[in-house]
């Protein structure tokens, strides 16, 4: 992700000289941000079958969002950096958590260089990173889209973690790893996960697989499984890009801990660059669920647009469609209004800083 705009160059040569006189590398501090201004309105969005008109105040296109990010230039190609980021509401100002965290969103430090970076807290998961390769929204639209799904996680992001990206010519290798912290098992809550991409300027491709441990209520040491096998890839023609994948997830059922839970996502898209300021983008998303024997189905269709009036804002606009069967027409989680089929209509403007 790129940030750019407000910098803060802050020489540590300069400052630690004033009052000691050791020279130490150079730090630099990047604060940057999004704001994200929109009306959503979606047709059945209410139980009642009426239209929900909203003013999204988290961001349609992009999560509101500031942070810093800092490095710290320790000689022969090695580094320190460190990453925080929390969330807010646009229209209120508020923080967006709901746990009262106030870097929800990252908190990080690492260490850098010719093997690659070591990122250790809460961060993204390495699905979320993998899956942006080959995402025809490039995880934009995360409320209408099912990539936050299929990214994993809580929130998409891990607590504990310990996360390691090298690149390597084409080729990009990805791990993580985030203990467990239960007293008595070693297994128990942890997470594990490997991955890699493959990326020329006309094609791209990336697997990966994760394993997490997840602790049943009331004991010390069992736990459930849940592995998740993820694949996709993308190829370019000129302005026009095609991609897709597909993930499994097959998770222990906690009730009777011998039946599983079969998550199955299918996606693809196109992106089209007409000219340098305007990008149409159409997907397809397919979400299978079996839980116990029942199954539910959710299917999501969406075409999307955006005008860059500079290269920091842009306005966006899209349409998109919904469709629930079986279990998941009722389920009050994904679906709260109850309907089969919702229509909605976004449109809005974005600035990064």
């Amino acid at each position: 992700m790129v940030r750019s705009g407000m910098r803060r160059s802050l020489t540590a040569l300069t400052l630690v000289g004033l009052s000691s006189g050791a020279a130490y590398g150079q730090n630099n501090v990047t604060l940057y941000g999004s704001l994200d201004g929109g009306l959503r309105n979606l047709v059945n969005g209410t139980k009642a079958g009426g239209a929900a008109l909203t003013m999204a105040s988290n961001g349609v296109y992009k999560s509101n969002r500031w942070g810093f990010l800092g490095t710290e230039d320790l000689g022969g190609g090695y580094y320190v950096r460190f990453n925080l980021e929390a969330g807010y509401v646009l229209s209120t100002g508020a923080n967006s958590s709901t746990t009262n965290q106030i870097f929800q969103r990252n908190s990080t430090i690492g260490i850098g260089g010719p093997f690659g970076r070591v990122d250790i807290g809460h961060q993204f998961t390495l699905q979320h990173r993998l899956i942006k390769e080959f995402e025809p929204f490039d995880l934009d639209y995360l409320q209408v889209t099912e990539a936050a799904a299929i990214s994993g996680g809580t929130s998409g992001r891990d607590d504990n973690a310990m996360y390691y990206h090298g690149d390597f010519g084409p080729w990009t290798a990805r791990a993580d790893y985030a203990p467990g912290g239960v007293p008595g098992s070693l297994a128990s809550g942890s997470m594990i996960a490997g991955g890699f991409n493959y990326h020329t300027q006309r094609f791209n491709f990336g697997a990966g697989y994760t394993r997490r441990s997840t602790p049943v209520p009331s004991t010390s040491s069992a736990y459930f499984g849940n592995d998740q096998y993820t694949a996709g890839g993308g190829v370019t023609f000129g302005p026009v890009e095609v991609m897709g994948g597909y993930s499994l997830v097959m998770q222990a059922v906690p009730s009777t801990m011998a039946g599983k839970t079969r998550n199955q996502y299918m996606w693809g898209g196109v992106r089209y660059h007409a000219t340098p300021f305007f990008n149409v983008t159409a997907a397809y998303y397919d979400n299978k669920n079996t839980t116990n024997g029942v199954s539910g189905r959710k299917d999501v269709s969406i075409l999307g647009v955006t005008y860059a009036l500079s290269k920091r804002t842009l306005l966006y606009a899209d349409i998109d469609y919904t469709h629930f069967t079986g279990g998941y027409v009722t389920n009050a989680t994904l679906n709260p209004s109850g309907h089969e089929k919702q229509t909605g209509v976004s449109f809005g403007m974005n600035h990064w800083f």
